[in-house]
């Protein structure tokens, strides 16, 4: 790997030609490349670590502009992935100031995202990434859109622009600037419209910004899709959810109170493959249910693992051979002072979150909607949306987190089995 990341772009040329990998082209070569070598930075046992070591973040980010300078558009889109995946708050989070040997930084408050910088740079190079893959034309077709992920691209663009937009706004104060970046991603949304795939989307519809975008769309064109669901479109799962929440939040406040003076639990239990939030330990889940099937954390939660493993949202009947949808169930704890950064899932999914330890300080915004999570209360929301965390409270954040099954996804419904279908019918919104 590292060879042969030395002799770029001739060892992708070398590979590309023996094809040792089974990539399609040199694009899939480089994304799968470059993704190894950070993951391998970020997630390694042994120092120095790319999530904590200033010298190696700075060296690792001079070294991915450096590619990004090549021009090579088959670079384009790993490169800047990869600055959008592990540096969305550029080389020095001032998080970083509090570990031994990062000595340098200033103290004091949290840096909130993104690093101009660097988004600026991610944002050109997915649009370079576009043109590439042929997703700003019309001519292209759906199942080569598709292929190359051209959704996926497009929505990644809108993302980024608007995210540098605001930073421009709110932290700069750069109103010219800023305006600048919301009109190119209103341009860009007015190209997506021009478009076959995104014929008929109704989060692309005139007079719906940037921040509507959403995959659900793709999955569901017929369906009413919402960032923030009222309770009166809520699926059963989340009402099931607060009926529980007793249990729920004993079972938890057990886990929290024997972990309280090593926390080992939230902090090493699942380890960030990505930098979702300034430092890993920031963000920690301790999964319940995962790809249909309950954890070895079960024994330590043992009443709340039985109610979930029996909801047809997030058990075996939500995945096929066919299809495996990113759903399961988790507690998901939240250090205060930090921000968990902007993304968007890309499966067909609902979330929801249920408040079980709610200090002041969180709150998420999913599109242009905002919301703070109550002890007992759910939140149902659409995570296919642009959405964010910042925390700027003074104590741990807890919710039971779920990525269901959508209750529209007719594969998951037909799974069920007919007594099902016959106790839940398709709800209106599905056919909208």
């Amino acid at each position: 790997l590292d060879n042969c990341l030395a002799s770029l772009p001739e060892c992708l040329e070398a590979l590309a030609r023996t094809d040792q990998n089974g990539a399609r082209d040199e694009e899939e070569l480089a994304f799968g490349l470059l993704g190894s070598w950070m993951k391998e930075l970020y997630v390694k046992d042994q120092e120095p670590r790319l999530a904590e070591d200033l010298a190696l973040r700075s060296s690792t980010l001079q070294r991915l502009q450096a590619l990004a300078a090549m021009g090579r558009p088959s670079f384009a889109i790993g490169v800047g992935q990869m600055l959008f995946l592990y540096f969305w708050w550029g080389a020095a989070p001032r998080g970083l100031s509090s570990i031994p040997g990062s000595a340098g930084l200033e103290g004091g408050g949290r840096l909130e995202g993104p690093d101009v910088e660097v988004a600026a740079l991610a944002a050109q190079l997915h649009l370079v990434s576009i043109s590439a893959a042929g997703c700003d034309l019309a001519s292209t077709s759906l199942q080569d859109f598709e292929t190359n992920k051209c959704p996926w691209r497009w929505r990644f663009v809108l993302l980024l622009f608007v995210e540098l937009g605001r930073q421009l706004a709110v932290k700069f104060l750069d109103l010219p600037g800023a305006a600048a970046q919301l009109r190119a991603a209103e341009q860009h949304v007015a190209t997506m419209r021009t478009l076959p795939y995104f014929a008929g989307h109704r989060s692309l519809r005139q007079g719906e910004g940037p921040y509507r975008a959403n995959h659900n769309d793709d999955h569901l064109p017929r369906a009413r899709h919402r960032p923030v669901w009222p309770r009166e479109m809520w699926p059963s799962f989340a009402t099931f959810l607060e009926a529980n929440a007793h249990v729920f939040l004993a079972e938890l406040q057990r886990l929290v109170d024997a972990d309280e003076e090593f926390d080992e639990i939230f902090r090493t239990v699942q380890v960030q493959q990505t930098e979702f939030t300034p430092l890993p330990r920031e963000w920690g889940l301790l999964d319940l249910i995962r790809h249909g099937n309950t954890t070895a954390a079960c024994p330590y939660a043992p009443q709340s693992c039985a109610l979930l493993a029996e909801r047809p949202e997030v058990n075996g009947r939500c995945f096929s051979e066919t299809r495996v949808p990113n759903a399961g169930v988790a507690f998901a704890r939240l250090l205060p002072g930090t921000e968990i950064k902007p993304h968007f899932a890309t499966e067909m999914r609902l979330a929801v979150h249920l408040g079980l330890i709610t200090p002041p300080g969180p709150e998420m915004w999913v599109a242009n909607e905002t919301v703070r999570w109550t002890q007992g209360e759910a939140v149902v929301f659409d995570d296919t949306y642009f959405h964010g965390v910042q925390h700027t409270g003074l104590e741990a954040r807890y919710v039971l987190l779920a990525w269901t099954c959508h209750p529209c996804d007719a594969e998951w419904r037909q799974n069920n089995g007919e007594e099902w279908l016959s106790e839940n019918s398709l709800p209106d919104y599905c056919n909208s």
